[in-house]
Parts: C-alpha cells; sequence; structure tokens
C-alpha cells in the first residue's frame, strides 16, 4: 500500500488547514494517509485517514517562544520515529514551523516535502518572521527533496529572495471542487438574515479577522461607498481576534446597521451567494482561498495588490512581482487596488488614506455598473475552470512519485 505523512499544526480554521483538507479528501483512494497535528481534540475541518497527535492541548500558548520550542522538539522525535517505521513514500509538512521539523527530522527514509503557503518576503513584518522563521528558511529549506509554493509569486520569491535553487520548486495552486460549492451554496439563511440581506447592494469578504486580512481597511473605504450608495451593505464573514476592534471601528463610522458580522461560519457559500461583488483588502497572501473560491463561485471580484496570490487570480498577464500598482487597475479577470498600509484607525477623525479611496472607487463602480458586475463575473467563471481540485491532486501525486 502507498502511504504518504501530511503535517500541519492544526486542522483548525486557517487557508493551509482548508487546503489539506480538500487535497486529503481528493486523494486516490489507494493511498494511506496519516496526518501529524500538534492537538487532536479540536477539528474544524473533514478529512480523509488517520490523525497522529503530538498530545499539545496548550494552543493559548502558541505564541509562546518556549511552547514553539517545546512542540519542535516532541515534533521532530516523533516525525523521526514515524519515517523509520512508517513505510511512507513522502512526508509533506504545512506551515513554516512543520516544515522546519520535517528538513530536521531527516529524509534518509522518506520524502521531505514543505509545503510554503505565505509570503515569507512580506510576512517579514512581523519579528518572529524577520529574526527567526526567515533565517531558518535560508538554513534549511536547501535540503528538502522538493518545495511546493502555493503560488507562483511564492516560488520566485523562494528563488529570488532566499536563494533556493529553482529546480527545486514547483507551484501547486490550491483546488476546489466547484460540485461541492454549488451544494453547499444551497443551504438556506434563516429568514432573519434574508431579511437583512434582501433588497441591498452586498460586498462581501471573508477570512480570519486579523492583522493581514485589512478588514479595518474595507470598513474606512465601506463608509465612504455609503455616500455614493445608501442601500449599500458590506458582509463580513469569518471570527478573530479583531473582531471587537472592527465592530468598534464600525460604531464609530455609524455603520452598525450596514456592516454585518456573520461570525465563524462553516458555510461561508450559503453567505457569498447573495453578494453582488466580493472584496479582499489583505496586505500580504500567498494563495488566498477566500478570493479563489469567490472566483469558483462566479463573483465579481476586488483585491488589493498584494501579488503572491492576487495578480495569478486576476492579473495573469501582469508581472508578479513588478512594481505595485498605483490605482484602481481593471484586469483580466476582476479589479485590484493598491495595498493599504496596514495603520490600525482609532476612530472616524481620521482622513482616509490614498489606498482606501481607491478601494471606495472600485466597489463604487462595481456596485453602481451592472454590465461591468456581469462581465467580470463571466471572467471569474472562465478562471475557475482552471482551479478544479482533481488537477491539483494528480500534481502531488506526481511529486511524490517522481524519481
Amino acid at each position: 500500500m502507498k502511504k504518504v505523512l501530511f503535517v500541519i499544526p492544526y486542522l483548525v480554521e486557517g487557508g493551509a488547514e482548508r487546503a489539506l483538507s480538500n487535497i486529503t479528501t481528493y486523494f486516490p483512494p489507494e493511498w494511506h494517509i496519516d496526518i501529524l497535528v500538534n492537538d487532536d481534540t479540536v477539528v474544524d475541518y473533514s478529512y480523509e485517514g488517520t490523525i497522529l497527535t503530538l498530545g499539545f492541548t496548550e494552543k493559548m500558548k502558541t505564541d509562546s517562544v518556549l511552547f514553539q520550542f517545546r512542540v519542535l522538539l516532541r515534533r521532530v522525535r516523533m516525525l523521526r520515529d514515524l519515517k523509520k517505521n512508517g513505510n511512507y513514500q513522502a512526508c509533506i509538512s504545512f506551515l513554516d514551523s512543520a516544515n522546519i521539523a520535517n528538513v530536521l527530522s531527516g529524509r534518509r527514509y522518506c520524502k521531505t516535502i514543505l509545503s510554503v503557503r505565505i509570503s515569507l518576503k512580506q510576512s517579514a513584518i512581523k519579528p518572529q518572521y524577520k529574526y527567526v522563521v526567515n533565517p531558518l528558511v535560508k538554513a534549511l529549506y536547501g535540503f528538502a527533496d522538493k518545495i511546493v509554493a502555493v503560488s507562483a509569486g511564492i516560488r520566485e520569491e523562494l528563488i529570488a529572495d532566499f536563494g533556493l535553487k529553482k529546480e527545486n520548486i514547483i507551484t501547486i495552486e490550491n483546488g476546489y471542487n466547484m460540485e461541492e460549492i454549488r451544494l453547499q451554496c444551497e443551504e438556506r439563511l434563516s429568514e432573519q438574515q434574508e431579511k437583512l440581506l434582501y433588497d441591498k447592494k452586498i460586498i462581501a469578504t471573508t477570512g480570519r479577522l486579523s492583522l493581514q486580512k485589512g478588514q479595518w481597511h474595507l470598513i474606512r473605504a465601506f463608509s465612504e461607498v455609503m455616500k455614493e450608495i445608501p442601500n449599500a451593505l458590506l458582509m463580513i464573514i469569518g471570527s478573530g481576534e479583531l473582531e471587537n476592534y472592527l465592530k468598534d471601528l464600525s460604531k464609530a463610522y455609524g455603520l452598525e446597521e450596514q456592516i454585518y458580522f456573520t461570525g465563524h461560519a462553516a458555510n461561508p457559500y450559503k453567505y457569498l451567494k447573495w453578494a453582488d461583488a466580493f472584496v479582499l483588502p489583505s496586505l500580504y497572501e500567498g494563495f488566498p482561498n477566500a478570493l479563489a473560491e469567490a472566483v469558483c463561485m462566479g463573483l465579481p471580484c476586488i483585491a488589493t495588490d498584494f501579488r503572491t496570490g492576487a495578480r495569478e487570480l486576476l492579473a495573469p498577464e501582469m508581472d508578479l512581482l513588478g512594481e505595485e500598482i498605483q490605482c484602481v487597475t481593471e484586469t483580466k479577470y476582476g479589479i485590484l487596488t493598491p495595498v493599504c498600509s496596514g495603520k490600525l484607525y482609532g476612530d472616524a477623525k481620521e482622513l482616509l488614506e490614498s489606498s482606501e479611496h481607491f478601494l471606495a472607487d472600485a466597489i463604487c463602480s462595481m456596485l453602481a455598473d451592472e454590465a461591468k458586475r456581469n462581465f467580470y463575473g463571466q471572467r471569474s467563471k472562465v478562471r475557475g475552470e482552471g482551479l478544479k481540485i482533481d488537477s491539483m491532486i494528480d500534481k502531488w501525486v506526481n511529486v511524490i512519485e517522481e524519481s
């Protein structure tokens, strides 16, 4: 029997976690799959295979350096044992902490394959990436048998900024089951929710409510949209550490009734089907599931130009790592706007950034122009055809089996 071992810290909310869920679910049935996680007591995503656990249940301490060091030591020890005795064809790790342990545990007994899913260069705004993760990437990732970048932009970064060999890095985008998305779209909202959304011009965004995702910039831009389109409604799908801040900011702008926070949604598609357009205001990404899923649903899409992911999905004609755009730019499959500053604002008195004005302009132009929405909705459907899960699974199998 063919065997593969996946390694990821948790199977709880997150793009990498959802991607691994999709990969294991649609992997060929002749493969036996094991999944090593820190803690198996909470699993949000469906999966195929057997869960193995390191036995850590201290999820609240994941930012502690001491906790991370303890996890690393235990993960390396367990991976060495699993690789030696598990008869795996490959060990595939997701996220940087798992990747580092995968390399350190060796490649004597099976292939070591790393999955890089975020822009490490842009993540360097965080001290732990600048001083710990990125130096370890430069020192260790070259010892892996193969590195799988989730976007071509990330592949180029790994080559240009981390000195990794281009022949050792391939790109496999996330894949999606179109039929499953369609089925989940059929789930109804509550009568109260449908009444709230009825007869509104709805902008939707999906993602963890965190610094990376930049939703506060969208709220500030939306305050300008409301001046032009009074029946607009912003729907924010997700949960996270910035939820209270974002709600307070909405109140500061007097938009409590015009911004709907759904909270965590196991099925975001039932909300997204109500949207007139989708917006992703992220500061940086790897390959954004939220944007890709909106594309697969045929929604007209607007995204900030975080490049590693946004350009590949909406503007493949652009240079992946070229200069950031400086204004609203209509592209082949959607609209790009400049990335916002990432500055957290406390109230409604501070003037909007130029990037926030551009984001508001893009939203207004999409909501006000039905022909434009129809055009980009059709373009999304065309782009979505290239994101089907089957072709991505074939690529993963090929990486494992190639000599």
